[in-house]
């Protein structure tokens, strides 16, 4: 008997980096192999929870585009346009319950990613690993983003299936600058869904216990989104359609594409000011007052559906930057915890 010991072989390490073992299969290994064996359950769940939802939405924008091209057909019937109507009528809800997408991923990935760990003491056992804390902290937010981003991206493109044939056919029956029709598609919801497991993250590595981090993302999420809501029209590439002539009446109103919306209306003067619609409303001969202040015409601001991608890449350029913020919070909270 050979008193030399043969190295072992195996398919694990603290590399970080994936190896194979003796049936060929790539499998994990070093952190990122701890970080799936402990959150396995979540990031499963984040996926099926995904792939329903997709498939959902996908189902009913097949819905959509079937009832718009039945409306738009040669012989529309009372039928169809009611079916299109009731199309129309589940869009709002649908999209306002995506919207919560980022408190979902921010109270129950983000806020326990860390405060499970910290709460219980287990991340003490972290600092005797071969890898430091901070490549810990690391690993767990990159395998936490990856599937959040696959989520996000997957659920995003189904919704913009749903909600494109309806926006091009009627706009001002699907508000695509509205939380459900914007927050939920493209850039934007993907934006958002890193933000909230950014927060969950920070919250959970400043108070290191896993109910009061949850509560705290919510929370400061409610807040996001109320400041965001009051600031996405900044982003807006607006256009605008003016009248003149002395045309200023109902019928003389400027004419808009039905996938664009009338974001405003005011009435124009000779030098190109406007007037705000209601001036001279309690006014007993309108059209004199309105010809005492100069106006000459119609003015109407309006959002074409086709400028909503530029929309959503500049809104999602400010995200970048909320996100880069929150990142630096989450460096900041991690080098605190982890002194």
């Amino acid at each position: 008997m050979s008193g030399t010991v043969q190295p072992r072989t195996t398919s694990e390490d603290f590399s970080g980096t994936p190896r194979r073992g003796r049936t060929g299969r790539v499998r994990l290994s070093g952190l990122p192999w701890l970080v799936w064996r402990q959150h396995r359950l979540t990031f499963v769940l984040l996926l099926a929870a995904g792939a329903a939802t997709t498939a959902g939405v996908l189902w009913l924008a097949q819905d959509a585009t079937s009832a718009v091209a039945a409306v738009e057909g040669p012989h529309p019937s009372l039928a169809k346009v009611a079916a299109l109507d009731s199309v129309y009528q589940r869009l709002e809800p649908v999209g306002l319950a995506l919207t919560c997408l980022p408190f979902v991923i921010g109270v129950f990935v983000g806020a326990p990613l860390f405060a499970g760990d910290l709460e219980t003491g287990t991340a003490k056992f972290v600092g005797v690993q071969s890898r430091s804390r901070w490549n810990w902290v690391t690993t767990k937010l990159l395998m936490a983003a990856s599937f959040v981003i696959v989520v996000a991206l997957s659920t995003g493109l189904a919704v913009k299936a749903l909600w494109s044939p309806l926006a091009r056919h009627a706009a001002v029956n699907a508000d695509f600058t509205t939380a459900g029709g914007f927050d939920t598609t493209g850039p934007v919801v993907v934006a958002l869904s890193l933000l909230g497991l950014l927060i969950g993250a920070a919250s959970g590595l400043l108070l290191r216990r896993t109910l009061p981090a949850m509560v705290t993302t919510f929370i400061v999420l409610l807040a996001v989104k109320a400041v965001w809501g009051s600031v996405r029209m900044m982003f807006a590439p607006t256009l605008t359609k003016t009248t003149g002539g002395g045309r200023f009446g109902s019928e003389d109103f400027p004419q808009i594409s039905a996938s664009a919306l009338s974001i405003d209306h005011s009435y124009v003067t000779g030098d190109g000011s406007l007037v705000g619609w209601g001036s001279c409303v309690n006014a007993e001969d309108s059209p004199a007052c309105l010809r005492d202040k100069g106006v000459v015409g119609w003015s109407v601001e309006y959002l074409p559906y086709s400028h909503m991608n530029a929309m959503q890449w500049a809104a999602a350029g400010a995200l970048a930057a909320l996100i880069a913020v929150t990142v630096g919070v989450v460096a900041y909270a991690a080098r605190r915890t982890m002194r």
